[in-house]
């Protein structure tokens, strides 16, 4: 039945998506036309996944979405239940002549604020002002004809970067003649526009973005009476303050083969520099100014295998992606100079280069079972196998090189999905969704969501 059929390749999307991260769910929308990596756990309707995976080339009717996405966690702080809680929508509204516009958002809340005043006016620890650390994501798409659709992303914040996005403490001590701030920047942001060109059942997608990283720590005020106004920025090889730019074209060929409707494969590329480095600015009459030549570069390429069996009279359908990725990285610190008030500058280190190749393997494996026209139950896990190798080459005082890291790890991960729909015609859905992140029910997501379509 072609209900059943499309709602089975949803449960392969959304399946493929659990990628056994925790932050994989409502806080994290990685976009892209992978059936494994495109749609957010927890996203439900088979409308607002194809916005959200900037994929609207068959969507004829409009609709609106809205969902509450959930995150239960087991904290450190005496086995203590905290949620995280995240809401997100989607529409689209059918255009005249064949074009498409499909608008989703999402965003997951995590502020906080703690800050203590005496009666003197005096701030001491906590002093935090503000801090923000909650993720969001808009999606923009537009098909233009039935060949060709334009795709905008804004990204902010990343469930693996950062930790603290935003925040603001100020310190107050008028008896020594302090009052400054300090702006904690560890952040992400990422643009990305892309084009999607179907030729038939193949489609090629090419999207551009640009990643800014965030690393630094601003101070401004005054600080035992004396003026600062300086920052200091992360120089190592993970945190950093840098730019960087990527390509990552993907190509769906429509292949069927038994089970398997196609192969979907991609290449991601990127390359970035340090923006800056160390300390810079001004602590009373004394500057700082801090280079670093650094370059940083990441090559990947997947291909994953979407398959679906129909089973039970069309009752029961089995879906599953398996998918190969091998990721490869380069990062060349360079030589780190600090110079003080104009004057020559110091070495403060002699460099380093870092190569990462990182394999993994990916299996999502779903079931829906649908006894009625107007209830079905979604059910599955989803496994990866994954190992990385790394080697840091360090450079001495000539900039030759010097001692030599090797390090090998491997993981591995397993997660528990379950869902239940209620189908109302062809106009209404409701859905309840839930995982546990590796099988852990202390750390379970949880949501549902409201699908309506009109004209």
């Amino acid at each position: 039945m072609k209900k059943v059929s499309k709602k089975t390749k949803f449960l392969a999307v959304v399946l493929g998506s659990l990628l056994i991260s925790s932050s994989a769910f409502a806080v994290d929308l990685t976009i892209d036309n992978s059936a494994v990596k495109r749609a957010t756990a927890g996203q439900f309707s088979t409308d607002s996944d194809k916005v959200n995976a900037k994929d609207i080339f068959d969507l004829e009717r409009s609709f609106f979405s809205a969902g509450y996405l959930g995150n239960l966690n087991n904290t450190a702080q005496g086995g203590h239940l905290s949620t995280k809680n995240g809401i997100q929508g989607s529409f689209g509204v059918a255009l005249p002549a064949g074009m498409y516009l499909g608008i989703a958002a999402a965003y997951n809340f995590n502020d906080s604020a703690n800050y203590t005043t005496d009666k003197d006016g005096n701030i001491s620890t906590p002093n935090n002002k503000w801090t923000v650390n909650s993720t969001g994501d808009f999606i923009l798409a537009f098909r233009i004809n039935e060949m060709v659709a334009l795709h905008y992303n804004l990204k902010i914040g990343s469930p693996d970067y950062p930790t603290v996005s935003y925040s603001i403490n100020h310190t107050v001590d008028k008896n020594a003649q302090t009052d400054y701030k300090t702006y904690t920047h560890n952040a992400y942001w990422n643009h990305e526009i892309a084009a999607a060109v179907k030729f038939g059942e193949h489609k090629l997608t090419v999207p551009i973005s640009v990643d800014i990283y965030a690393n630094n720590v601003k101070t401004k005020g005054k600080q035992n009476n004396v003026d600062v106004n300086y920052a200091e920025y992360g120089n190592n090889q993970g945190l950093a303050d840098y730019v960087a730019l990527n390509l990552n074209p993907e190509f769906f060929l429509s292949l069927p083969m038994g089970p398997m409707t196609g192969i979907n494969m991609g290449v991601n590329f990127g390359v970035g520099l340090n923006n800056n480095v160390g300390q810079n600015g001004k602590r009373g009459n004394t500057e700082y100014k801090a280079t670093q030549k650094a370059l940083r570069m990441n090559v990947g390429v997947w291909a994953s295998f979407p398959m679906e069996w129909s089973l039970g009279n069309d009752q029961v359908s089995l879906a599953m992606e398996p998918q190969i990725n091998l990721d490869f990285g380069v990062n060349n610190l360079g030589k780190y100079e600090q110079s003080i008030n104009g004057g020559a500058a110091t070495v403060s280190s002699y460099g380093s280069d870092y190569f990462a190749f990182s394999p993994s393997i990916e299996l999502p494996i779903g079931t829906l079972w649908r006894p009625v026209e107007w209830y079905e139950l979604r059910f599955g896990t989803a496994l990866i196998l994954g190992a990385k190798v790394s080697s840091t080459q360090s450079k001495d005082t000539n900039g030759d090189n010097a001692n030599k890291t090797t390090g090998y790890d491997t993981y591995s991960g397993i997660a528990g999905f379950f869902g239940m729909g209620f189908i109302v015609g062809e106009d209404f859905n409701i859905d309840l969704y839930a995982e546990a992140q590796q099988l852990n029910f202390f750390a379970m997501g949880f949501g549902g969501q409201l699908t309506y379509r009109f004209n």
